[in-house]
């Protein structure tokens, strides 16, 4: 599963109210360079959404908003001592932000100033006591820390830990899942590992056909047990099929099956992900169908609207005679996310 949730930060106004006044400046509008560079952003063109934001904030220095967008275009450029400077800026006006605190955390964990991003991930938690991503990412930071002087202990801890949480969001899923259906998918492997990088971000979750394993990202092995069980209940539809092949169809049915399971299974718990997922859902079902179809289009122009086993079935055929055949635009995936 790659992340459908729009990397421009839409819950927070372009503009701030006071500074209106400021949006029109040398006959250019700061709210459509803000916008090009949310496009940017969403489209992984972060240079590109750099200079946007560069400039809209030249335009409109006060408006502290515009630096929460440019602390993610850095953090996505690697560039983390400037993520790191935009964030904290922002944050100055904007304290209870928690999205951008768990930003700021993760800026500052990935240049190993652990101390500085486990302050920030609690501050988050403070704000949002159920945001689990506040909450993983201070788990995730605290084995970082024993890793400094006990890395062996930490490695072996997070072991430990990751296979509890596994059984645990399996028994989930296994418990969501019709037994007809768990009949079909009895064999295949479940795993944390590394994922494929789809559009320039690595996978939450993926399947492989090649080995018949579905592999979670180990950067979930501290999430919570529903959010693993999410991303299985979604990758099971991938490994029902038995295929190479997905479809916008079938990414569509992954991610109506595994929201409906998270409105029913989250019991509280809040991730940005799936809440996003379960939020256009509730909005109305083809609007997580219309959201699913733009990003996986954006992945990949060329795939497929069918395949094998979610087709409307009265126009999928496999007829290598006829040049405008269903499967003519079937690729084949390593993975399936």
């Amino acid at each position: 599963m790659i992340s459908i949730s729009p990397v421009n930060l839409s819950n927070i106004n372009s503009v701030n109210s006071k500074n209106k006044a400021v949006c029109r400046f040398s006959g250019a509008d700061v709210s459509e360079i803000i916008l090009k560079g949310d496009k940017a952003l969403n489209e992984n063109k972060y240079n590109e959404a750099l200079n946007a934001y560069q400039q809209a904030l030249d335009m409109a220095k006060e408006d502290v908003s515009i630096n929460k967008k440019l602390g993610k275009a850095y953090y996505h450029l690697k560039d983390y001592n400037n993520a790191e400077a935009n964030y904290k800026i922002y944050l100055s006006q904007n304290s209870q932000d928690a999205e951008a605190w768990i930003e700021l955390g993760e800026a500052q964990r990935q240049k190993a100033s652990y101390k500085d991003a486990l302050e920030s991930f609690k501050t988050a938690l403070n704000i949002e006591p159920a945001n689990d991503l506040a909450r993983r990412s201070i788990l995730e930071t605290e084995n970082n820390i024993l890793a400094c002087y006990s890395p062996d202990r930490a490695y072996q801890e997070k072991q430990v830990y990751s296979m509890q949480n596994l059984q645990k969001a399996l028994k989930l899923a296994v418990d969501y899942l019709t037994p007809e259906y768990m009949k079909d998918i009895a064999s295949v492997n479940i795993k944390f590992g590394e994922t494929a990088a789809m559009g320039g971000t690595s996978n939450i979750a993926q399947y492989e056909n090649w080995n018949n394993t579905i592999t979670l990202s180990s950067s979930y092995k501290y999430a919570a047990p529903q959010v693993i069980a999410a991303y299985l209940v979604h990758e099971s539809v991938h490994a029902k099929d038995n295929d190479p092949y997905t479809s916008v169809r079938e990414e569509q049915d992954a991610y109506e099956i595994a929201t409906k399971f998270w409105i029913k299974h989250s019991n509280g718990v809040q991730d940005p992900e799936m809440d996003y997922a379960a939020d256009l859902y509730k909005q109305s079902p083809s609007a997580l169908k219309n959201r699913v179809e733009e990003i996986y289009t954006l992945r990949d122009p060329d795939i497929a609207q069918t395949s094998p086993n979610h087709p409307p079935k009265k126009i999928f055929h496999f007829n290598k005679t006829n040049k405008n055949a269903a499967t003519q635009s079937l690729k084949k995936y390593d993975y399936i996310a």
